[in-house]
């Protein structure tokens, strides 16, 4: 069971991992969040963490990366906070609106949408008329470029074409709940542990699926608001 003060650790932690992409060490993180504790302290946290399976640490004077495990934490926390999420889906929301002049095909739009809000990979899909709308592979793999082996990129791009076949098959998947976020390994559409995946189903009337993919260093919190924002436009 972790403490309140390991839940926090872990929640900065993702965060700066997110913001910088660079492993987080302990002295600078105790600095700048925990000033009233010792380093020590953190150190001690940061190894509790790590032996928990929530830190990895690629040898010993190496800062520390968050682990699926630490990821899936933090994203159910975010989906807790439902007063918090609907607040900052309505701000997105505002700002699309502004910006999305008049066209009326939603589904076509809103991959693009979300590629140009969240970066990555913007995808929709409907279900009622069986079209794959896709926007910002450009996103996905400049994000990637630098983390990612060349043979593992080929792997992306390879799934990412055979996607338009796969909707019809793993559509229930994607939408078993109205939000989902697969993590790492747990992605159903592409064989990556880089990558995540942010589903969210749209139930009502254009019945479908809008998707973001990014790397697993993604800002889960903003992205998993703007696809809040995104399916809130199909109720307007």
């Amino acid at each position: 069971m972790l403490t309140d003060r390991q839940k926090k650790i872990l929640n900065l932690i993702v965060r700066e991992y997110s913001k910088k992409g660079e492993p987080v060490g302990s002295k600078e993180f105790s600095q700048k969040f925990f000033s009233d504790l010792s380093p020590a302290t953190i150190r001690r946290e940061f190894f509790d963490l790590t032996k928990a399976g929530y830190l990895l640490q690629s040898h010993p004077s190496a800062g520390r990366v968050p682990t699926d495990k630490a990821y899936k934490l933090f994203v159910d926390e975010v989906l807790e906070n439902e007063k918090k999420l609907t607040g900052e889906s309505e701000h997105w929301q505002k700002k699309m609106e502004m910006t999305r002049g008049g066209a009326k095909d939603l589904f076509s739009q809103s991959a693009k949408i979300i590629a140009d809000f969240c970066g990555g990979l913007g995808v929709s899909y409907s279900f009622t008329g069986g079209f794959v709308y896709k926007f910002g592979l450009k996103n996905l793999f400049g994000q990637l470029m630098n983390d990612v082996s060349s043979p593992e990129m080929k792997q992306i791009f390879t799934d990412i074409e055979l996607m338009d076949e796969r909707f019809e098959e793993l559509f229930n998947i994607l939408v078993d709940d109205e939000r989902s976020v697969f993590i790492g390994k747990d992605n159903p559409l592409i064989k990556s542990d880089s990558l995540s995946i942010i589903s969210r189903h749209i139930p009502d009337g254009d019945s479908g699926v809008l998707l973001l993919i990014g790397p697993k260093n993604m800002h889960y919190d903003k992205n998993l608001a703007i696809l809040e924002a995104v399916a809130n436009l199909f109720d307007g």
